[in-house]
C-alpha cells in the first residue's frame, strides 16, 4: 500500500512524529487494519531519515499496539484500541521501601515541614539556583559523591531531566554533537531531538567506554561533551571500574571535554567506584536525583557544577526553561535530608531491590549479569530475534519490557532488554512477570539456558 506520513513540524522526535502520523492515519481510517505498511528500509528512503529512526518508530509503534510484525510477512496495521500490560517491566523506578509506610512519611514529613517554614515561603517563586537552604541539603546528598560542596556550586531543579537539559543547553548550540554508550539513557536521547543536538556513540568493552575510540570520536564529530553514567548505566547496570574512570578522566582533560555525569543510583551502592566529580571536578557537571533513590514522587535533583560561575550559566538555564524546582517537593526532600529520614528510605529501598535482584536470578534463565542493587537488570539476547519483537511477544502476553532499541544511540547496538524490577507493588507480581518472562524465553532459541 502507498502511505507516506506527513510529519508534523516542531521539536519533537522523528520516531515520535512518524508514530503520531501512523495513530492519526489509523483514527482517520486513511489506514485500516490489516493494511500493509512499507519496509522499514524503503520508509526511511521515502523520509529522508536514517533507518534507525524508522526502527525505533515501530518499535514504539508495536508497544503501542497500532502495528504487528510478522517474520516473512511484513508489518501491518492492528484493530482496536492500544492494550495496557498487566504487568510493568519497563518503568524504572525504586520499589516500595520495605517496612516503611511511605505515604504516611510523606503526610509526617510535609507536617514537619509547614512547622519549620512559613506557607508563603512555599508558595512563593524561587527561581534559578535554589534556596540557600536548599543548595546546603543539595550539598549533604552531594557528599555520596565525594567532599561537602560549597553551595555556589549547587544548583537544585525539578528532577534529573531538567538539570540534564540546563547542562545541554549551556554547554552545547543546536547541531552540536553529544558523545554517549551505544545503549544509553532514553531522556538523554529524547532531549538530544528536542534540543535539536546529535548524539554519537563510543564503543565499550565489559568495563565501559573505551578511552581511545572516544578520542576517536572527538575528532570525528568535533564534539565538546560527554554523557556518562557510569555507576549502574542504564540499561546495563554495569559499574564502570575506578581505572577506567581514571583513563576517561585523563582523556577528557586531553581532550578539553566537558563531562557530565548522570549519578541517580550511586547510594544503592555500598562501596562505588570513585565518582567524575572527584576525578575530574573542574571539567564535570554531576547531577543526582532522589527519585531513584526514594521516590519518583520527589520531583528534586542537584547538581554539582565545577565552579560558581557555571552554576550561575545552569541557574540561568533552569529560570529559561522549568523556572525554579517545586517549593513543596524541595521543602520535604530538605526536610528528610535534615531528619536524616531520606537516608531510612534509601537504605530500605536498597535492601529491597537486593531482594528482588536475587529473584531474577533464581527465576530467569541464566545469561545476565546481576548486580548488587540495582533497580534494574539487562538480559542480553544471543538469538537472531530483536529485542523489539521480543517485546511485542510479552506486551502480547501481558508484560511491558523494555527493549534495547529504546536505549540505541546508533544502528549498531547489543541486542537484549531491560528489565525493571521495582516497578511491580509487590514481589509477588514481580515473581509473576518474572516467570512469564521465563516461560517467552524458553521458547526463544538460543535465548535460554539451563540453570546450573
Amino acid at each position: 500500500m502507498g502511505w507516506l506520513p506527513v510529519l508534523e513540524a516542531g521539536p519533537r522526535p522523528v520516531y515520535l512524529k512518524i508514530v503520531g502520523a501512523l495513530a492519526d492515519a489509523r483514527s482517520s481510517g486513511r489506514l485500516q487494519p490489516g493494511d500493509r505498511l512499507p519496509p522499514q528500509r524503503e520508509l526511511a528512503r521515502l523520509l529522508g531519515v536514517d533507518l534507525t529512526t524508522v526502527t525505533r518508530a515501530f518499535s514504539e509503534a508495536r508497544r503501542r499496539n497500532l502495528i504487528d510484525a510478522t517474520a516473512g510477512r511484513g508489518t501491518f496495521v492492528t484493530p482496536g484500541e492500544p492494550e495496557e500490560p498487566v504487568l510493568d517491566l519497563s518503568m524504572n523506578i525504586p520499589p516500595a521501601p520495605g517496612g516503611l509506610n511511605l505515604p504516611a512519611l510523606i503526610r509526617t514529613g510535609i507536617e514537619a515541614l509547614l512547622k519549620r517554614s512559613s506557607a508563603e515561603a512555599l508558595l512563593s517563586y524561587h527561581p534559578g539556583p535554589g534556596s540557600p537552604a536548599e543548595r546546603a541539603a543539595g550539598s549533604s546528598w552531594l557528599a555520596a559523591a565525594g567532599d561537602r560542596l560549597p553551595v555556589d556550586r549547587v544548583v537544585v531543579g525539578s528532577g534529573a531531566q531538567a538539570l540534564l537539559t540546563a547542562v545541554v543547553l549551556v554547554e552545547t548550540r543546536e547541531g552540536d554533537t553529544i558523545l554517549a554508550d551505544a545503549l544509553t539513557y532514553p531522556g538523554l536521547i529524547a532531549l538530544a531531538g528536542t534540543t535539536r543536538r546529535k548524539l554519537a556513540a563510543v564503543a565499550s568493552d565489559g568495563d565501559g567506554m573505551l578511552p581511545h575510540d572516544l578520542e576517536e570520536a572527538v575528532r570525528r564529530h568535533g564534539a565538546r561533551v560527554l554523557y556518562l553514567n557510569p555507576t549502574l548505566q542504564n540499561p546495563t547496570a554495569s559499574v564502570m571500574p575506578e581505572s577506567r574512570r581514571r583513563e576517561l578522566a585523563r582523556m577528557a582533560d586531553k581532550l578539553g571535554l566537558t563531562i557530565v555525569e548522570d549519578d541517580p543510583y550511586r547510594r544503592l551502592l555500598a562501596t562505588p567506584p570513585p565518582a567524575f566529580l572527584i576525578l575530574a571536578p573542574e571539567r564535570t557537571f554531576h547531577v543526582a536525583t532522589l527519585a531513584k533513590c526514594i521516590s519518583p514522587f520527589l520531583r528534586t535533583a542537584f547538581l554539582a557544577a565545577p565552579d560558581p560561575q557555571a552554576a550561575e550559566r545552569i541557574a540561568a538555564a533552569i529560570r529559561g526553561t522549568t523556572m525554579m524546582a517545586p517549593p513543596l517537593m524541595t521543602g520535604l526532600a530538605c526536610e528528610w535530608l535534615r531528619s536524616g529520614q531520606a537516608d531510612e528510605i534509601t537504605t530500605a529501598v536498597c535492601a529491597e531491590a537486593q531482594v528482588r535482584q536475587e529473584i531474577a536470578r533464581n527465576i530467569l534463565p541464566t545469561g545476565f549479569a546481576a548486580s548488587e542493587a540495582s533497580l534494574h537488570l539487562w538480559y542480553p539476547l544471543e538469538s537472531r530475534l530483536r529485542s523489539a519483537e521480543l517485546a511485542d511477544i510479552a506486551r502480547r502476553r501481558g508484560l511491558a519490557i523494555s527493549p534495547a532499541e529504546e536505549f540505541a544511540v546508533g544502528p549498531d547496538f547489543a541486542n537484549g532488554f531491560r528489565l525493571a524490577l521495582g516497578a511491580t507493588s509487590n514481589r509477588e507480581r514481580l515473581k509473576d512477570g518474572l516467570e512469564c518472562l521465563a516461560s517467552i524465553l524458553s521458547g526463544v532459541p538460543g535465548s535460554s539456558r539451563p540453570k546450573v
